[in-house]
């Protein structure tokens, strides 16, 4: 039985939490549920993206009575079952308008920060269990929180296109080099690419010749210029390449050996997930959402900030000289992501979610 869902974001710009929302979005209307789209504004990647899968999208201010009052009369005439919001602003008026409305509400906790408003959520969707602790932490009964991790195009990272990846093969000389990492995240200092560099610098001291590629934006300003210049003092200028923002992901990925996301204050780290699916074993910081993947599945390193670095860079190193063992985790991550992170299992998580919360049996 198929369902008539209202998805609701309140960004309409192209981070982390997007791309989480567009991919649930997908899947559960390639599973043939009848999906329509809210978020803020008529322009944007959400806008476009949404458009582009021939999705029905309504841009709203989302602020103000009007607004609220819009999306009472869209609920009704839409015959909508469920409600499911995305960021603060949509989970806010996600809430007023089930209230109103009488409708289910369910929201999915991107990052690891808890609002007042989850406490009258008919359901949360964590990605990680350490936003589902620290939704405990601040009272909210175990019963209204799930685990949903994020769904990925698996077939797209463990199959990439040959012509783009020969293209990046030659642009990144990756014959040149030895290991190849791969840090994928917007230039944030949050997101740690200094101790992507420290790594990449310890296993060239090893006598490893290393690649780091930096793909994200900006690439320019003065955090990207403290990267530069830390670079050039730990003589590894020539070991890093910066891409910007690009879609050839999975091909980049399919040249690299890691993939690295070192980040503090991360839910999860879907790029994690896509690196596995590309046979990357991956690292991640210690006590973050994406340690989780590493942990649980053991297909990777841990970085530990009260370590030095040396420990890490020796666990790296020797996993790449090691070869059988590398194809095995390599092998291991594939396999894992095809099992536990597809878009079809993905989608059907999320149905399982909006049936308990409606109190409906699931669909065989």
């Amino acid at each position: 039985m198929s369902m008539r869902i209202l998805q609701m974001i309140s960004k309409n710009d192209r981070y982390g939490a997007q791309r989480i929302f567009l991919d649930q979005v997908k899947a559960l209307h390639d599973l043939g549920n009848k999906v329509f789209v809210v978020a803020r504004g008529n322009e944007g990647y959400v806008a476009d993206s949404v458009r582009g899968l021939g999705i029905p999208y309504v841009g709203i201010a989302m602020k103000g009575l009007a607004d609220i009052l819009y999306l009472r009369r869209f609920v009704k005439e839409q015959n909508i079952d469920v409600i499911h919001t995305t960021l603060d602003r949509a989970d806010y008026l996600g809430l007023i308008v089930a209230k109103l409305t009488g409708l289910r509400v369910v929201s999915t906790m991107m990052v690891p920060r808890c609002h007042p408003g989850f406490r009258f959520m008919d359901r949360i969707a964590v990605l990680s269990r350490m936003q589902h602790h620290l939704l405990e932490q601040k009272g909210i009964s175990p019963d209204k929180i799930t685990l949903i991790r994020p769904g990925i195009d698996v077939h797209r990272f463990s199959e990439p296109d040959q012509n783009k990846r020969s293209f990046w093969k030659e642009k990144l000389h990756i014959d040149r080099f030895s290991v190849v990492f791969c840090h994928i995240s917007s230039m944030l200092t949050r997101k740690a690419h200094s101790i992507s560099l420290e790594i990449v610098a310890a296993c060239k001291k090893r006598g490893e010749e290393p690649l780091l590629v930096i793909i994200g934006d900006p690439v320019e300003g003065d955090y990207y210029e403290s990267l530069l210049r830390q670079a050039r003092n730990d003589g590894i200028a020539d070991n890093v390449f910066f891409t910007g923002w690009t879609r050839d992901v999975p091909e980049i990925l399919s040249l690299s050996h890691f993939t690295i996301l070192p980040s503090e204050n991360e839910a999860l780290g879907v790029v994690l997930m896509e690196g596995m699916a590309a046979g990357t074993p991956i690292i991640a910081r210690e006590g973050e959402g994406g340690a989780e993947l590493i942990t649980d599945y053991e297909t990777g390193f841990l970085y530990r900030p009260q370590e030095n670095i040396s420990r890490l860079a020796d666990e790296i190193t020797s996993l790449k000289r090691d070869a059988p063992r590398f194809l095995s985790l390599s092998g291991k991550c594939k396999t894992i992501a095809m099992n536990e992170f597809s878009m079809n299992i993905f989608g059907r998580r999320l149905e399982h979610l909006y049936l308990s919360v409606l109190h409906r049996e699931p669909r065989t």
